[in-house]
């Protein structure tokens, strides 16, 4: 399972000695705080299943990590414990020399907890839902906003498709509009140069008319299955039209954050033109999958939910990130882009703390390809 190691270390284009040295100099203090007890409803018996499921994940990316040099003192605790006890534990010897926080997955404790939080330089993650953690550079959100999401999904795209020309399709509303708009300025500040137009789409028809004699990337901002059968139709081209062919061949449509949820085209639509944004994707035909299906299922007698590969791509990556930097490793890697097994991890910094904005791009025609709704 090495696939997101070599990932990561070449994004950061680090020596892979500089990163073991780094590992054998300290012990890192963990803690997780997620509600893992239940109370016997059936929400609660999810949720408690989705929390062992996460922190079984985080288990083996720890595993993996101690073969790489990582040291560690992991204290787990239980979120749904009396708060009396919950009170004495923010306040404890352990809790306040955390290097590395994990959880809470509720805004309230992040109130109670911040309040009695007294090491600034704790790194305080939220793994599972985005939440108003303390405005500090060591924090991050695993999950970001749709808004930041969009902005990830430029990113991904100027990193992928550097010569095209940009057509943003809106359907007029307003949410469509903002996100075009957010769009634009996210490509046009990543390459000044970049040719981008805003295209409206009423009906069967878009407004200006999409260009025919340019490599076209469409962006979809909004849900509609008309608007992505004439898409298709656009990026595949007429049969007959030699000379654009050029252009069709390398036009691709990128869908809606929501469009993998219908993938029922027209006969004359190839799907092979649509490329999604994907948050939460699993490659099922990739070799390392298999393994960590395997290990996971050795170790726990199940298959993994996608809360198990999660909890395995959090965590290698804030372990490789401690080993590299110690707990100011979210400010002195701004560039990072790393590629887990569901998830692609991209923090991006607002005020002064971080958002991860990671989105993947991918292609749903292999059957072996699997989507988790988040």
């Amino acid at each position: 399972m090495n696939r997101f190691t070599l990932l990561f270390i070449a994004v950061f284009s680090c020596p892979l000695a500089n990163l073991y040295a780094q590992g054998n100099d300290r012990n890192f203090k963990i803690g997780i705080l997620l509600p893992f007890s239940t109370n016997g409803s059936d929400k609660e018996n999810k949720n408690a299943e989705a929390i062992f499921d996460y922190y079984q994940g985080a288990k083996l990316a720890l595993n993996q990590l101690e073969k790489e040099g990582f040291k560690s003192t992991v204290q787990v605790w239980d979120l749904n414990k009396d708060s009396l006890e919950l009170e004495k534990l923010f306040k404890s010897p352990e809790f306040q020399a955390l290097d590395l926080l994990i959880g809470p997955i509720s805004q309230k404790y992040v109130n109670q907890i911040s309040k009695r939080l007294k090491n600034s330089s704790t790194s305080w993650v939220s793994p599972l839902k985005s939440l108003n953690l303390p405005n500090s550079q060591f924090n991050l959100n695993f999950f970001s906003p749709d808004s930041l999401r969009m902005r990830g999904l430029g990113y991904a795209l100027s990193d992928q498709f550097k010569f095209h020309k940009y057509c943003l399709i809106t359907d007029g509303s307003s949410q469509s509009k903002k996100d075009a708009s957010t769009l634009k300025f996210v490509l046009q500040s990543l390459s000044k140069s970049r040719k981008i137009s805003i295209h409206q789409f009423s009906g069967t028809k878009f407004t200006p008319p999409l260009p025919m004699k340019d490599s076209v990337i469409c962006i979809n901002t909004f849900s509609n299955q008309t608007a992505k059968i004439q898409l298709v139709k656009f990026a595949s081209g007429k049969v007959n039209d030699k000379n654009n062919a050029p252009h069709r061949n390398s036009t691709f449509i990128v869908g809606h954050f929501n469009w993998y949820e219908n993938l029922s085209l027209s006969q004359d639509a190839s799907e092979d033109k649509i490329i999604y944004p994907a948050i939460n994707f699993l490659n099922q035909a990739d070799s390392s999958t298999a393994e960590y299906t395997r290990l996971y299922v050795e170790k726990n007698f199940g298959e993994p939910s996608r809360f198990a590969y999660q909890g395995y791509d959090q965590m290698l990556f804030l372990g490789y990130g401690l080993m590299f930097g110690g707990n100011s490793f979210l400010p002195a890697l701004p560039n990072s882009n790393c590629v887990g097994f569901i998830n692609t991890i991209r923090p991006y910094r607002i005020g002064k703390r971080f958002y991860n904005i990671g989105v993947r791009l991918i292609s749903l025609g292999n059957h072996d390809q699997k989507l988790f709704t988040n």
